[in-house]
This record gives structure tokens, C-alpha cells and sequence, in this order.
């Protein structure tokens, strides 16, 4: 009896337990290194774009076509930021999600951050099955070898999961606009390479299906889908050696869905400019800080190299990046920026266009391409409120990683020529990746309160005054203000015209009972800003502070001309009334503010006792006991601060 000579294992069963192996890694670091964010708050832009964003709570805002121009002007006209509806109507897949976190748990951060978590993760193995599958069946895979292929596919997926570059889209939750756009992003890549790779005709359009619808999804979740085609037609015609008028042919379901973005932006722009929808007005839709497109695109060229050294060195990662604005083509920071792409991009095109290049080289080059396309939206000519923010990267940085991840196993293979030094590269990226993932740990524990996060904001951004006031607000919310009153200080000596921080500051004052300190604070306000119905508002509170009955009613009356649904100013108008036992005029301004919004219950309660009073005296039955149960009943302030 001959022995049995032993069975080869089948590579489609070593693929199958290598992707369960890999999917196993991606979830355990991801719980590692993001389950301890689940109990952080909520901050920043997240009370605005959630918490106290009416539309999220409302499954009728997602009817929004059906009335459109009325919705896109809704939030300009309730007195609320004007972005709310312009992003909710570009954004509505994103916000769906956040609707459904609130309908299932509430405004709860926790459930919120679970649904982050899982799609960063998601996104981490997306990429590893689409490089995975590239390096596997690309015809210019050659003989690289198995182990370049987990090396470069595994190293990608990691690197881009545990860096902590990618904090902003995870642990700060608002910003999901960018990981789940980057999720339909990947599937709409992994499905198209499926599709072509498939010879059953009914499964490779089921593939194309998925991947248009992908597409469209992802389209309505972030901006930065809208270069999908593009990357499609790169990575097909680049990497996998298709040629190119095959590779546009069969991007033609997701060449047409192009303008799916720009018709939005241009129906959104003319509800919101009176029906002048001028390419101008498009481009600038969410420009609100001044700066020209030329500037803009200036300094996002040197901001794209740093994106690329945070990449390569994570130091320095901040909230709220206080970048310089450069205005001239022959800066020097201007220059270097440009100097340094253009040899990026040469250096890989050079690779690429070698007469023995493979699939790593085409695989860089396209990585390069990748990350630069993953920022030509929020990075080139279309203005948007901040010059720099670390969630833009989040998908771009794959393609950086990527193309690092290939040059990584060409050195190892082709530069260092000895067999131990080879396999030390492994060991440098494992170094690497235990690097970043301790980083990522120490910094969202930075993520667990808002004033630890505007500390480290300040620290890192002193000369500028959003970061001083969004930290005086911290301190406010914790009951610490003094450090409020400094921090909103700060932040007008910074930029005198800062409104908001006049407002801030003077409500402040009149909580600390300094009212004559709060009416300083509100006249300077309104010297920069005269129209400031919050500024006319903390003057009449002020005065009404300081017992001044006849200038309080006068301050309040003029907020109230700039915005009659000022609902504290109503508030504050029939407190003062009420203490003047001016009874109809009181009643008045408080029905009128229950029409805004529901009134509160010690404010039902003066009501009601108002009604009854002034229904006794027009039956003339009042009597003194009435009257001392009414005064007795009075709120014990006129202020009304919210």
C-alpha cells in the first residue's frame, strides 16, 4: 500500500477563510480601539445638525421634494442656521440614518455611535476586498505572490482603520455625512469590479444594479461621491487592464447619474436666491466666510499636503484647525505645495509607466489618483466655511495608503535584497500600526467632554476666536463662568465684530446678576452689529434687571421688530408686564409666544391665573384675595435667559 500523498488546499477555500480571518481583525480593533466612546456627549456641530435640528425629529421633512422651495428656505425663516435645510436637502440618505437612530433610542449619543463604529468598519473591509480582489485577478498581477497580496490589501484595510486621522468621522458623530458617503463610495467600486468580473449575464447585472444604486445613495449622503464614475473608469482602465473605451462603456450607468449633484445644488440655490440660480451663486451656496474661490483654492493646495503629513505623522490633529488664508500664487508655502504634488505625481506616473510595471505600480498610481480625487470637492475651487478639516480625508486617505501600502512591498521585494531584512517590513508596519492605534485611543479620550476638546482646541488653535468661544460655551454648560466670561472675552478681543460672543457674554453677565456689566457688554455689541435682535433682547433684560421698566419694554420692542417670533422677548414682555399688572398686555405676549412653541409649565400656570383674573374683572368680582394669589404666583425673574 503506496502512502496517501497529502492534499493541496483548495486556494478558493484559503481565500474564503482568510477573508473571515481578516473580517475577524477589522471588528476586533475597531471595538478596541472606538468602544470606549459609546458614553461621550454629543458636541459641537452635533447640537446643531442633531440635537436641536427640528428637521431630524420630523419623518415629514424627508417629503421635502413634494414642497421644496418652501423646505429649503424653512430654517432661514424659523429663525434657525439656513444650513439646516440646505444640507438635510444634499444630504437626505445621511440624515435618514440619524432619523432612524433617533425613532429607535431617542437622541442618545451612544446608539448613534454604535451606527458610526460599524460603518467604519465596514468601510476597513470593504477596502480589503476590493484591493484583495484587484491584486487577485488584475491581468497585470504577473507572478506577485500571495503574500504581497495579503501584505498590501490587510496593511491598507489597518492602516486606514486604526489611524487616527479618521477620529472626526467616527467618534464625532455628525460627520457620518463622510464615513457612510465613503461606504456606498467603496460598494459602488466593489460591485462595479464584481460585475466585470462575473461571466453569468443575470448576476453581472445584478452587480451593475447594486453599484448604480450605490451610486445614487451614496450620492445623496455626501458631495464627495459625485468623483465615483471617474475612479470607476481609473481603476478599470489603470489597474485591472481594460482598455479604455471598454472601461467608459461599461461606466456609462454611472457617468449619467453625474449630474444628479449639480441639479440639486442648482434647485437649492435657486429656492434660496429668489430663482437666480447663476453658476456663481451655486458654487458659493455654503460660502460664508468671505474669502474669494481663487483664495480658496490656494490654500488648499498647501492644506493637501498637510492632510498628507498627518497621514504619515499624525501630530497635531485638531478639531478646529486655524489655517492662513494665502492670496498669491508665489507664497512660498504656495509653491512648495506645488512642487511637492507635482512630484508625487510624477515620481508614481513614473513607476506606472514603466515597460515591466505590474500591478503594484498601476495599483500606486492609481492610489495617488485616488486620494487627490477623494479631495477635489471640498479641496479646489468650491468654497466651504473652514479651510481645513481632518473628516475630508477620511476617504482620500485610502488612496494614500494604499498607494504607500504598494510601495511598501515593492521595497521589500525588489530593494532589499537579503530574506530576513524583506520580512522586517511586516514587523515595521505592525510597529506602525500599534503606533497609530494607541494614538487613536489617547486621542478620542480627548472626544469625552466638550471642555477637554475645546482645551486642546485652544491649545492648538490660540488665535482664533471660534475656539475661545465654542470653550466659553463649555464652561457655560458645565456651570463654570467665570472661565466663560474670560473665554467669550478672548474671543471678542480676537475678532471685535463676533456677535455671537457679545450675546454669550452679556447672558453671562445677567446670570452672574452683574447687569449693569451685561448692558456694557450688549451697547458694544450692538455698535458692531445694530440689527441683533439677541443683542436688543440681552439690553432689555439687562434694563429690566436693573428695574428699569420703560427701557426694558423700549429694548425688547426693537428685537421684536427685527423678529417678531422671538419667543423669550415675548417671555421677557409679559413677565414685565405682568409685574406692571398690565394683565391683557401680558396675556398677550404670553399666547402669542405658546403659538411658537408649547409654553412651559410654571409660565401655563401664570395664564391661566391671568385669565381668571381678568374674566373677574370684567364681571367686577375680583377681590383683594385674588389679587395677592396672582402676585404670589409671579415669576421670580424677568430675565427669560434660555
Amino acid at each position: 500500500m503506496q502512502p496517501t500523498r497529502p492534499r493541496s488546499p483548495d486556494p478558493t477555500e484559503a481565500v474564503h477563510r482568510f477573508h473571515k480571518a481578516a473580517l475577524a481583525i477589522v471588528a476586533v480593533l475597531g471595538v478596541l480601539l472606538y468602544g470606549n466612546t459609546l458614553a461621550h456627549p454629543f458636541v459641537f456641530d452635533d447640537y446643531v445638525y442633531l440635537l436641536n435640528n427640528p428637521l431630524v425629529k420630523d419623518p415629514h421633512s424627508f417629503g421635502f421634494p413634494a414642497h421644496f422651495a418652501e423646505f429649503v428656505n424653512f430654517s432661514r425663516r424659523a429663525g434657525l442656521d439656513p444650513d439646516l435645510s440646505i444640507n438635510f436637502v444634499l444630504r437626505p440618505v445621511s440624515y435618514f440614518t440619524f432619523y432612524l437612530n433617533y425613532w429607535m433610542d431617542g437622541m442618545k449619543p451612544p446608539g448613534f455611535r454604535v451606527v458610526n463604529i460599524l460603518i467604519h468598519c465596514v468601510n476597513a473591509f470593504l477596502l480589503f476586498q476590493i484591493i484583495f480582489l484587484i491584486l487577485r485577478t488584475s491581468p497585470l498581477r504577473g507572478s506577485l505572490s500571495f503574500f504581497s497580496t495579503v501584505f498590501i490589501a490587510l496593511t491598507s484595510a489597518i492602516l486606514f482603520l486604526v489611524h487616527p486621522l479618521q477620529i472626526e468621522s467616527v467618534t464625532y458623530v455628525v460627520q457620518r455625512f463622510t464615513s457612510i458617503g465613503a461606504f456606498f463610495y467603496l460598494l459602488t467600486l466593489l460591485t462595479h469590479l464584481l460585475s466585470a468580473g462575473v461571466q453569468e449575464t443575470r448576476r453581472a447585472r445584478i452587480y451593475r444594479g447594486l453599484s448604480v444604486s450605490s451610486l445614487i445613495l451614496g450620492m445623496l449622503s455626501k458631495e464627495t461621491v459625485f468623483t465615483a464614475p471617474f475612479l470607476i473608469v481609473i481603476v478599470d482602465g489603470m489597474v485591472m487592464g481594460t482598455p479604455w473605451k471598454v472601461a467608459l462603456k461599461r461606466a456609462i450607468p454611472h457617468l449619467l447619474c453625474l449630474p444628479i449633484i449639480p441639479a440639486i445644488v442648482f434647485a437649492t440655490s435657486q429656492a434660496t436666491n429668489t430663482g437666480d440660480a447663476t453658476p456663481s451663486a451655486m458654487i458659493d451656496i455654503v460660502n460664508f466666510c468671505g474669502y474669494s474661490r481663487a483664495e480658496y483654492a490656494l490654500t488648499e493646495l498647501s492644506v493637501v499636503v498637510t492632510y498628507l503629513r498627518l497621514i504619515l505623522i499624525p501630530m497635531g490633529l485638531n478639531l478646529d484647525w486655524d489655517y492662513p488664508l494665502s492670496t498669491s500664487l508665489l507664497q512660498g508655502k504656495v509653491l512648495l505645495a506645488v512642487a511637492l504634488i507635482a512630484t508625487i505625481v510624477g515620481s508614481t506616473w513614473g513607476c506606472y509607466r514603466r515597460k515591466n510595471r505590474g500591478v503594484r505600480q498601476a495599483l500606486m498610481f492609481c492610489g495617488v489618483l485616488w486620494y487627490f480625487l477623494g479631495l477635489i470637492v471640498s479641496s479646489s475651487i468650491v468654497p466651504l466655511p473652514d479651510l481645513m478639516a481632518e473628516h475630508r480625508v477620511y476617504f482620500a486617505s485610502i488612496g494614500a495608503l494604499t498607494a504607500l501600502a504598494c510601495g511598501l512591498d515593492l521595497l521589500r521585494t525588489r530593494f532589499l535584497g537579503q530574506r530576513e531584512i524583506r520580512y522586517l517590513m511586516p514587523g515595521g508596519v505592525v510597529a506602525w500600526i500599534l503606533m497609530l492605534s494607541l494614538v487613536t485611543i489617547d486621542r478620542n479620550r480627548i472626544w469625552s467632554s466638550d471642555i477637554r476638546l475645546w482645551e486642546d482646541c485652544a491649545y492648538k488653535s490660540p488665535r482664533k476666536a471660534r475656539t475661545w468661544f465654542n470653550l466659553a460655551g463649555a464652561y457655560y454648560v458645565n456651570g463654570r463662568m467665570e472661565d466663560a466670561e474670560r473665554c467669550n472675552r478672548k474671543a471678542i478681543a480676537l475678532a471685535p465684530g463676533y456677535v455671537s460672543a457679545y450675546v454669550n457674554l452679556a447672558t453671562i453677565e445677567i446670570l452672574l446678576g452683574r447687569d449693569e456689566a451685561a448692558l456694557e457688554v450688549a451697547q458694544a455689541g450692538l455698535q458692531v452689529a445694530p440689527g441683533s435682535c439677541e443683542l436688543h433682547y440681552c439690553t432689555g433684560v439687562a434694563f429690566a434687571g436693573l428695574r428699569n421698566a420703560h427701557a426694558s419694554i423700549e429694548a425688547i420692542n426693537r428685537a421684536l421688530t427685527i423678529n417678531p417670533r422671538h419667543r423669550r422677548s415675548h417671555l421677557v414682555l409679559a413677565n414685565i408686564y405682568h409685574y406692571l399688572n398690565r394683565n391683557d398686555e401680558a396675556l398677550n405676549h404670553f399666547r402669542i409666544a405658546a403659538k411658537i412653541r408649547p409654553l412651559e409649565p410654571e409660565y401655563r400656570q401664570t395664564v391661566s391665573l391671568l385669565e381668571t383674573a381678568l374674566a373677574q374683572d370684567s364681571t367686577g368680582e375680583r377681590g383683594q384675595s385674588g389679587q395677592a394669589q396672582w402676585q404670589s404666583q409671579q415669576p421670580s425673574t424677568v430675565h427669560g435667559i434660555n
